[in-house]
C-alpha cells in the first residue's frame, strides 16, 4: 500500500473517531446533564475505550465544546499566521483567533446543541481560554508574523502580546453576546463584531 494513502486513511479514521466522541459527548450532556455525561458513558456511546478517549481529549468538557488537541491547534495557528491580502492587523488577528476557536462556533450540526449546553454551563468557555493559554507562545509568534507582514512599517513595532490580548477580548465579548442572543445570528457576524469592538476601544482611548 502507498504510505501516503495509508496515512490519509489513518487521518480519516482519527477524524471520524473524534467526531463520534464529540457527538456522543454533546448528546449525553443534553440528555442526561453534564454531570452524568462521564468519560466512560461517552466512550461507550462512541464505541471506543476510555483510554482511546484520552487520545483525543483531556476531559469530557473538552469533548463537549470540541476543544482541539495541541497538534491540530498548532496546524491551525500556522495556517492563519499570515494575513490575507487587504486585511489589516486587527482583522488578521481576530480571524486567527476565530479559526482557533472554530469547533465551538462552526460545526453546524453541533453548534446549536453546544451553545445550549454552554448557556447552562458558561464555565465551559474557560476550557477554550485554557487551551489558548497553553498555545500562547505559538499565538504570539503568529501575531508577530502578521505584524512583520504589515505593509506599513510604522505598525511593525506594535507589541504582539498586547495586540493578541486586545483582539482576544474582542472575540470573547462577541461570542458572549452571540450566545446571549441565542446564537441565532449567523456565526459569520462574529468576526465583524469583534473587529468593531476592538476598534471602538482603541478609538476611545486615543
Amino acid at each position: 500500500m502507498n504510505p501516503s494513502a495509508e496515512l490519509g486513511l489513518r487521518d480519516r479514521k482519527r477524524l471520524e473517531t473524534r467526531a463520534r466522541l464529540e457527538r456522543a459527548a454533546v448528546s449525553l450532556a443534553l440528555r442526561d446533564g453534564l454531570a452524568l455525561a462521564t468519560v466512560d458513558a461517552i466512550s461507550e456511546a462512541a464505541g471506543v475505550s476510555p483510554r482511546t478517549f484520552f487520545n483525543y481529549f483531556d476531559s469530557k468538557e473538552d469533548a463537549v465544546i470540541g476543544v482541539r488537541d495541541t497538534a491540530v491547534m498548532a496546524e491551525t495557528i500556522a495556517a492563519h499566521g499570515r494575513p490575507s491580502v487587504g486585511d489589516d492587523l486587527v482583522k488578521s488577528v481576530v480571524r486567527l483567533l476565530l479559526a482557533v476557536m472554530g469547533p465551538m462556533v462552526s460545526a453546524p450540526d453541533l453548534r446549536e446543541q453546544r451553545l445550549s449546553i454552554i448557556q447552562h454551563h458558561p464555565e465551559l468557555l474557560s476550557r477554550q481560554v485554557t487551551q489558548m493559554t497553553r498555545m500562547a507562545d505559538q499565538l504570539v509568534a503568529a501575531v508577530r508574523d502578521i505584524l512583520e507582514s504589515d505593509p506599513d512599517p510604522s505598525r511593525r513595532g506594535t507589541d504582539p502580546e498586547m495586540l493578541l490580548a486586545l483582539c482576544g477580548s474582542g472575540v470573547r465579548i462577541a461570542i458572549k453576546e452571540w450566545i446571549a442572543a441565542g446564537s441565532t445570528p449567523s456565526p459569520e457576524l462574529l468576526e465583524p463584531r469583534a473587529i468593531s469592538l476592538v476598534r471602538e476601544v482603541t478609538k476611545n482611548i486615543q
